[in-house]
């Protein structure tokens, strides 16, 4: 799995932003969730330039989020933060990214195919309430 350390991080700070209705600062959110408020920055600002999040200026300003939670699908988190098509295996979405350029005779390219295709198809399904519902009935 292509999922990092920056996924999971990104979905903290959603939920930790989907218990507010009013715009959240970083110093908070990097309090409450506990990642390094540099790193959370990062992520924060790539999730507002992907309008999953919304960011406002100011002296009350912060982050909130843009959707609902039922409406923030966790594959449009994962593509903002890894930055790759690829959940499963760097050239598994398309031959064209292999690396070496043998894509037409590689053996392990149609099982990585298969296998993306099908995580694909569970991660489509999930959303950020999903998550938050997942927590709660721990």
């Amino acid at each position: 799995m292509l999922f990092t350390k920056s996924t999971a991080y990104a979905l903290q700070a959603l939920i930790e932003l989907s218990k507010y209705d009013k715009p959240i600062d970083v110093n908070t959110l990097s309090q409450n969730t506990d990642i390094p408020k540099p790193f959370l920055a990062k992520l924060l600002q790539n999730l507002s330039k992907k309008n999953i999040i919304k960011s406002f200026k100011g002296i009350h300003g912060g982050f909130l989020l843009q959707k609902k939670p039922q409406d923030i699908k966790i594959i449009d988190i994962f593509k903002t933060i890894e930055d790759k098509d690829s959940l499963v295996f760097y050239c598994s979405s398309n031959a064209d990214n292999c690396t070496r350029g043998r894509s037409s005779i590689c053996s392990t390219l149609p099982f990585f195919t298969k296998l993306e295709n099908e995580v694909e198809k569970v991660i489509q399904k999930y959303t950020l309430e999903d998550v938050i519902r997942m927590r709660a009935d721990k």
